[in-house]
């Protein structure tokens, strides 16, 4: 049984954050950092965002949904995982998911 393979009953959304969190141990293991003079060697950047409010609700709504399910998990995980997640993307899927951001389709009728 692979990694990312899950058991009968499990939630989608706990299985895509237990296969982040195996990720994540996976790439630590593998790169071996090296310290000189006690430093660290992978640093830390501040870096600020704006998120339109239906942006922010999502992720609230998303933050939520994980908690009831036993995940706790902060906004920034979210975003990092989220950018986790763009890293891996076909690059047809990643222009389409950035051409949404930048220029989405105005919402019709239909839906209101």
């Amino acid at each position: 049984m692979s990694a990312s393979a899950t058991l009968p009953g499990d939630d989608p959304i706990a299985a895509a954050a237990h296969e982040l969190k195996l990720r994540r141990l996976a790439g630590k293991t593998a790169e071996k950092p090296t310290r000189k003079k006690g430093k660290q060697t992978a640093k830390t950047v501040r870096c600020k965002i704006r998120l339109t409010k239906s942006e922010f609700l999502e992720l609230s709504k998303l933050k939520k949904q994980l908690a009831r399910k036993g995940v706790s998990a902060s906004k920034e995980e979210l975003v990092r995982a989220g950018l986790l997640l763009l890293v891996h993307l076909d690059r047809s899927e990643l222009k389409t998911a950035i051409r949404d951001v930048i220029a989405p389709e105005p919402a019709t009728g239909e839906n209101e």
